[in-house]
């Protein structure tokens, strides 16, 4: 029997959607590759007819154009995981190495189904990190927008009214003036602009890596709440790639060396650079992690014990699986406070708005 695949679908979150209705615009995605290969390897289906079937049956023309050419690599006698490579960063750094080593142990569809979880776990990962982050980005925009609307609009028009009925106003509403004057001042304008110049110009330099990208990871690091998510992060990573690796009959120095790339923090990178030097120089795992600031000891003690029973792959994913509940914990906790103090903070504007404008209306009263 052969899978028939969901026509059209496109791997975003649990939603399904058509290239077509993208403007033909999806692009390729390994999770999604993954998950229909490994079906048709399981129904033991040679590879180059699986891939056949998923060009044939594929509404996404960039995952077409890249499996037909994977197809044709077969042909030409090329091993799968050498055509992997050759196909640029369209694979994680991890998938070649993987494949390579199924190719060699025999184990191509275990190495797969690995790869599989690996890569939808990583997905949902993501997605709850960014399903997390837009509610109280919308919230923040909302208060931004409103906090400039009081100060360039409302105050404004607000405090000429007084103004041209030449009454004093009272101190609030002076402080209240004196604020909106400020931030509507042409040359406050032209700094606002330099600002965002400023930032755009940097987050390029971020990007680009350097000496730019090296101030920032070790910055992102130094910031109290901020510097432990993304620590989380990235030990969570280097963790669930060494384990999958390792799974995978992966040789332990090579793992080291792949899970050391997806690290993307600079800072913590090279931290771990040296380790695959004190592997060959007999050193064992744990005890070469543990040199690093940024790996816990809970990760040093658990590995140790997988050492001692033979089971580093199980261990490690054990230990990855706790540092994603950890951090997905953390982002839980962090939003549970970011959202009433963002909602707070709104409501004290909005309170010291009013409460200016009520006591120059009382004035206007007396008099």
């Amino acid at each position: 029997m052969t899978p028939i695949r969901c026509l059209g679908e496109v791997d975003r979150g649990d939603s399904v959607q058509s290239p077509r209705l993208l403007g033909g615009k999806a692009k390729f995605d390994p999770a999604e590759f993954t998950s229909q290969l490994l079906p048709l390897l399981k129904a033991n289906i040679q590879l180059e007819r699986a891939l056949g079937i998923i060009v044939e049956t594929s509404e996404n023309p960039a995952e077409r154009e890249l499996v037909s050419d994977l197809r044709k690599g077969l042909h030409e006698g090329e091993k799968f995981s050498t055509l992997i490579r050759g196909a640029g960063n369209k694979f994680p750094p991890l998938y070649a190495n993987m494949v390579e080593a199924g190719e060699e142990s025999g184990a191509l569809n275990t190495v797969v189904e690995e790869l599989s979880k690996f890569l939808e776990e990583r997905k949902k990962l993501r997605d709850f990190l960014i399903t997390s982050l837009i509610y109280p980005a919308i919230i923040l925009s909302v208060t931004f927008g409103v906090v400039i609307l009081l100060f360039t609009v409302f105050i404004p028009r607000f405090s000429k009214i007084f103004i041209d009925m030449g009454r004093e106003l009272p101190l609030p509403t002076k402080i209240m003036m004196g604020i909106s004057s400020f931030v509507t001042h042409p040359v406050m304008l032209l700094v606002w602009v330099a600002a965002a110049i400023s930032l755009f110009f940097l987050v390029s330099k971020i990007q680009a890596g350097g000496r730019a990208r090296e101030w920032w990871d070790g910055f992102a690091l130094d910031v109290p709440v901020l510097g432990g998510l993304v620590r989380t992060i990235e030990i969570s990573r280097f963790i669930r790639t060494m384990a999958v690796l390792l799974q995978s009959y992966v040789p332990l120095l090579n793992a080291v060396t792949i899970a050391n790339k997806v690290i993307q923090n600079s800072k913590i990178r090279e931290t771990l650079a040296g380790v695959p030097g004190e592997l060959r120089s007999g050193e064992k795992l744990s005890t070469a992690l543990a040199r690093s600031p940024y790996i816990s000891k809970t990760v040093v003690r658990m590995l140790s014990i997988g050492e001692e029973t033979g089971n580093m792959g199980g261990m490690l994913a054990e230990t990855a699986s706790y540092y994603e509940s950890l951090l997905q914990n953390r982002v839980k906790r962090l939003l549970a406070i970011f959202e009433p103090a963002v909602i707070l903070m709104l409501a004290a504007v909005v309170a010291s708005v009013v409460l200016s404008i009520f006591m120059a209306m009382l004035e206007l009263n007396d008099l």
